[in-house]
């Protein structure tokens, strides 16, 4: 096999041959033994799994006894079979490296690797180091055991061989230790050694070789053990190796600079201009030696990899007081960009296309991340320059193509506009027999989609869901949701196109899809769009055969409007009814649970809907189903428990859903895609047709709260303010000035759904509630705080008595008096305590009133009629 050519070939090579290559062939030679590829071959020849394991469990069995062998009589101080031969050794060692690649588990001749990279000859230690990457980890107690002699290679390699006398072997010993410190990476290991490498790399005498080895070294130590230096003390180091010209130190040191400006970014800004005249000098001046030109490219891997560095810093043309040294480099920086977007184009070799597509997509993002701040001819070049590669007939480079594209049209200035003439290549691209390509062929339009093509993209995307394979059907059915929403000049186009989506993909509509439709319904009272979506939800609902998603909106909506249009021919109450009913028996326990609540509301609306609601809630007060059974048999009492009044209350049309900042179908996206995604930023700008319709909503809540708390003030000034009429009119108390009035109904409400709180609050006295419920009893407490800074006199608290509430006070002395000049007296930043233990003794639907009176010490007299948060919850 490929696995066992390659192994021969090259795994006693695993560290780059450097220095004397006639030595390492001679390694080579020598570590073919005959009898490791007399094992290879038994395995390849092996017929089936069971005879292969046999034989490596004999071979296991074999070497386990010639490493025990001699033991008792003569044995290395770390354990190893000081009998063996060095061609022995070696050779049972790489039969356990390849077992231990072929997946097997070796949990023994340890003793055996560590003899072999101690010793001084390098064709051992060469295979030592090999297996001690692959078997060892850094949490083996043998390990303590090699760290001086990997410090020693580290530190001298060994003697310099006389037959190169350039110290070539002291590289590949160098080598071969920071390969095994790099794979094995132990805590305490680098602990141990990381100075040592960190000093190779820096040190004038290493070669470049042993450099980029301890770069790439260090990166791994660094992912394990991120805060191993300051960073700050080491961006020097990291500046003096940025100005090597050997292009390979240049890589390896970019390597580990992106992993350690990636954790740390500040840290590293100030070799920005570093990285900058490295990249000029590659693409402008073509600076490259030949081993390093790819294709007449040079080095790509390194230009990519300055400019994954340069995206760390998005705010680095924003220099406005640079001095001349720093706005040279972003001229150059800004030229060099532009220098790659004006001379790459598609080329006839597949490598060399590869090569220049992976830098101009990594300026492209260069150019994504500096965003409005760089220049508008270079996001404008990008914008064409992708025009032509989303429409070559290479998919990798379409695929990038449409995904760059995405995240350069998400800009400001211009760059949706640009992407909008390539609209036609996108939807053809929607087609693609590649479903990746497609995906992002969808992102591109949901980017590109404004309110002058919005109509068009949706009615686009909703004609291909119906050829969409299922594996895309449900990203498509929630992207085409919001931008409904979001680009909706009226909202009933929007209602219209949500049940086109449920009629086309029913079953890839999703909860928050249909829920967000009930949401905006409820909403926007304005115009007739509640009428509407309500006619054509029971127009959808007709048919005996309906998506149970559009029955559930269709029962949702009908019992809050659905009597707005039962006056028109074909659609009265009882009408309603029979057309939700006829998908009772196909439905699941979540519809029938809204269709019972639509039921009520029905029969609370219409006389001539209750005998036909009652025989189905007199069967479901039996169900299986916990939540069917609660609702019929609440809904049946109801009208037995309360009053007409309070049912009335009770079945009435639902509030106004509160607008969060995110809707649900826009954390959706951001669940599946991530923030980073273009989609996601996309999705959570406002829209024009959001702002106006949210201005809209605004200036219609505000004339309906000013209305409100006219009729809240004509109210309190005329019944609960009652003490205003029998006031004497020379000495007449403060009451609740009108301005508190709405802060008051917002405090009561919040109370009655939380267990404590502010129940009324001025520049004199807050009071403060704190209750708790279990069944029918309660106990509430009620503290009564002097803000003021003066005493508060005469402090009085007088409580309604209610038929259906069995009350016990206790209070603060003399809270609870009746008498005129009675009370207790309040001092500054103190508090006066009142407890409540209630018991229900019947159905109410008013919360007991209470009464607070106090006297300053100006003789001012105060009286504040307030409510308490006792309300029936069910």
């Amino acid at each position: 096999t490929k696995l066992d050519r390659d192994f021969l070939t090259s795994v006693p090579s695993a560290t780059p041959p450097f220095g004397n290559l006639s030595l390492v062939k001679n390694s080579i030679m020598a570590s073919q033994a005959r009898g490791l590829q007399n094992f290879i071959s038994d395995l390849r020849n092996a017929k089936s799994k069971e005879e292969e394991s046999n034989r490596v469990e004999r071979e296991l069995a074999k070497i386990r006894r010639k490493f025990a062998a001699g033991l008792s009589s003569k044995s290395t101080t770390d354990g190893a079979n000081a009998t063996l031969s060095s061609y022995q050794r070696k050779k049972y060692v790489w039969k356990l490296v390849y077992i231990h690649v072929l997946g097997y588990e070796v949990d023994f001749g340890h003793s055996e690797v560590l003899m072999l990279v101690k010793s001084s000859k390098f064709s051992e230690k060469q295979v030592g180091y090999v297996a001690l990457s692959l078997l060892l980890r850094g949490s083996d107690p043998l390990m303590s055991s090699v760290v001086n002699t990997i410090r020693s290679d580290l530190v001298s390699g060994g003697a310099p061989s006389k037959s190169s006398g350039n110290g070539s072997q002291n590289d590949t010993a160098q080598s071969l230790a920071l390969c095994s410190i790099a794979n094995i990476s132990g805590l305490e290991l680098i602990q141990a050694l990381h100075v040592e490498v960190q000093h190779n790399l820096v040190s004038k005498t290493s070669s470049p070789n042993v450099k980029k080895k301890s770069a790439l070294c260090l990166l791994s130590l660094v992912r394990t053990s991120p805060n191993l230096f300051a960073g700050r003390e080491f961006a020097p180091h990291i500046a003096q190796l940025l100005q090597d010209r050997h292009l390979g130190v240049l890589t390896s040191t970019m390597s580990l600079l992106n992993g350690l400006a990636g954790q740390h970014p500040t840290e590293y800004e100030t070799l920005l201009p570093y990285v900058v005249h490295i990249l000029g000098m590659l693409v402008l001046k073509k600076a490259c030696s030949r081993e390093y030109l790819y294709y007449k490219t040079p080095s790509p891997w390194l230009q990519i990899k300055l400019l994954k560095f340069l995206q760390l810093y998005p705010h680095a043309l924003l220099e406005k007081d640079a001095n001349p040294s720093t706005k040279t480099s972003i001229a150059q920086l800004t030229q060099v960009v532009s220098k790659i977007l004006t001379d790459t184009d598609v080329s006839d070799s597949i490598n060399k296309s590869n090569a220049d597509h992976a830098i101009l997509f990594e300026a492209v993002n260069l150019i994504v991340c500096w965003g409005t701040n760089g220049p508008v001819q270079l996001r404008e070049g990008a914008m064409k320059l992708l025009g032509k590669f989303i429409s070559v007939r290479e998919p990798n480079i379409r695929y990038l193509g449409l995904m760059t594209m995405a995240k350069l049209a998400q800009l400001d200035g211009g760059s949706a506009e640009g992407v909008k003439k390539h609209q036609t290549t996108v939807l053809v691209s929607l087609k693609d027999a590649d479903i990746s390509v497609r995906r992002r062929a969808l992102d591109l339009l949901f980017v590109m989609c404004d309110s002058d093509n919005a109509e068009r993209i949706v009615d686009e995307l909703v004609n291909h869901l119906v050829l969409a394979d299922a594996a895309i059907r449900e990203e498509m059915v929630l992207k085409i949701a919001i931008l409904a929403e979001k680009y909706a000049t009226d909202l009933r186009w929007y209602v219209d196109t949500i049940l086109k989506l449920i009629s086309i993909s029913g079953d890839h509509v999703s909860d928050p899809i249909w829920h967000r439709v009930v949401q905006i319904v409820t909403n926007h009272p304005q115009g007739d769009l509640q009428a509407y979506a309500a006619a054509t939800l029971l127009v959808s609902a007709s048919p005996r055969r309906c998506h149970e998603t559009a029955v559930r909106v269709a029962a949702y909506v009908l019992g809050e409007f659905g009597f707005l249009i039962a006056e028109r021919p074909g659609m009265s109450g009882e009408e309603q009814f029979r057309i939700l009913h006829q998908h009772w028996h196909n439905s699941d326990g979540t519809t029938r649970a809204i269709l019972i609540s639509t039921y009520a509301k029905l029969a609370n609306l219409y006389e001539e809907c209750r005998p036909l609601v009652a025989p189905v809630f007199a069967r479901c007060k039996n169900s299986v189903h916990v939540e069917i059974q609660q609702r019929s048999a609440e809904y049946a009492a109801m009208r037995e428990a309360f009053s007409p009044e309070a049912v009335e209350d009770l079945l009435r049309e639902m509030p106004p859903f509160e607008d969060k900042e995110q809707s649900a179908l826009e954390m959706r996206l951001k669940e599946k895609e991530g923030e980073d995604s273009a989609a996601v930023v996309k999705a959570a700008r406002p829209s024009a047709a959001q702002r106006q319709r949210a201005a809209q909503a605004a200036a219609a809540a505000k004339a309906a709260e000013e209305e409100a708390e006219r009729e809240e003030i004509e109210e309190d000034i005329d019944g609960d303010n009652d003490y205003e009429e029998t006031k004497v009119q020379d000495s007449a108390p403060t009451g609740i000035p009108k301005e508190v009035i709405p802060a008051m109904r917002k405090a009561f409400s919040n109370l009655c759904t939380s267990t404590s709180g502010v129940l009324f609050e001025n520049s004199l006295v807050q009071v403060g509630v704190k209750h708790e419920y279990q069944g029918s009893q309660g106990r509430i407490t009620v503290f009564f705080g002097n803000l003021g800074s003066n005493l508060l006199k005469h402090f009085r608290i007088t409580i309604d008595e209610c038929d259906h509430l069995r009350m016990q006070k206790q209070g603060t002395e003399g809270l609870l008096d009746d008498e005129e000049g009675g009370g207790c007296s309040v001092a500054v930043r103190t508090q006066a305590k009142l407890l409540l233990l209630v018991e229900v003794m019947a159905p109410f639907d008013d919360a007991p009133a209470m009464r607070v009176k106090f006297e300053t010490t100006e003789g001012v007299r105060h009286e504040y009629p307030l409510r308490l948060p006792i309300v029936a919850t069910c």
